[in-house]
């Protein structure tokens, strides 16, 4: 039985051809176009989520738990746009320059921080359905406690961005390589992508649990109160929170619905090579709502 083939130093155009992927030979006045708009976004993504961090560490009354959880948030999306800044400079024709490894160097770039978020809004939805159900303020989870929590989630972003790098690539298995990203294997971009949406529907049924808890305990005290529209704003004021931090996530490529299928009609047709680019510009615009939701 011989030895797989492995094409470690072939071209990235190389990769593109045997996708069938676009790659740009030139600029053109729209890729300018979208790549100053992309830098300039990436900009603001750094400056906004920056400004989180310093508000957080500055301000005595956000030395909490939840707080040193939103910064590390705000940290995963700084993360996400210098990742992105890099990308804006190692895209369009200028990706005909990448060797594999520095090809493989973006894009777990941008895995790990759009990883590190995700991860992120988990661990904050957990923090919040024990607060509630234990009617506290805040969590009495000590900061050691939360350094161990945050340094697990970069410790497993890092993991998931570095996999590809490390073999769980189509280099050695050209014939399994995906449309999407040509230099990743099929199978990662699925297990990834479901290993995301998972995320995400724990957070929704986290958060749908603390949603129901809370509307049954509004109604009851509102049947011994004077105050209804005083309980239908908190309602409102909690469904508000629980969309904006969702909705944060949504759009997000790796945790949404519509990036599995994407990926799994991608492995089975082959089709669908303008919709990465769609996905991409959704990924960058989620970061920018972090501030919103802190």
């Amino acid at each position: 039985m011989s030895e797989p083939q492995c094409y470690y130093n072939e071209t990235i155009a190389f990769f593109y051809n045997r996708s069938g992927k676009y790659l740009a030979t030139e600029w053109n006045t729209v890729s300018k176009l979208v790549m100053g708009l992309g830098i300039t976004v990436c900009i603001f993504i750094m400056l906004a989520n920056l400004l989180v961090m310093v508000a957080i560490y500055v301000n005595r009354r956000f030395h909490f738990p939840i707080y040193y959880l939103m910064a590390n948030l705000a940290a995963a999306d700084f993360f996400a746009g210098l990742a992105y800044f890099y990308l804006m400079f190692n895209t369009g024709p200028n990706t005909r320059r990448l060797t594999v490894s520095t090809w493989l160097l973006r894009q777990g770039l941008i895995d790990t921080s759009l990883t590190a978020s995700v991860a992120n809004l988990l661990a904050i939805a957990i923090e919040r359905h024990i607060t509630v159900f234990r009617m506290q303020l805040h969590t009495r989870m000590s900061n050691r406690r939360v350094v161990v929590v945050i340094v697990v989630i970069w410790t497993m972003a890092i993991v998931m961005g570095a996999i590809p790098s490390v073999g769980w690539n189509c280099i050695c298995d050209i014939t399994h390589c995906s449309n999407m990203a040509p230099l990743y294997s099929d199978s990662y971009l699925v297990f990834w992508a479901i290993f995301n949406l998972v995320t995400f529907v724990v957070m929704v049924v986290l958060y749908a649990h603390i949603f129901g808890y809370v509307r049954q305990r509004t109604m009851r005290m509102s049947r011994h109160s004077s105050g209804p529209r005083r309980n239908r704003d908190t309602m409102m004021s909690l469904l508000k929170t629980v969309v904006i931090v969702l909705g944060k996530c949504l759009p997000c490529p790796p945790c949404s619905p519509c990036s599995v299928s994407c990926q799994v009609i991608s492995v089975m047709h082959g089709q669908l090579l303008g919709v990465s680019r769609i996905w991409k510009t959704l990924e960058e615009v989620q970061t920018i709502r972090t501030p919103r939701v802190h």
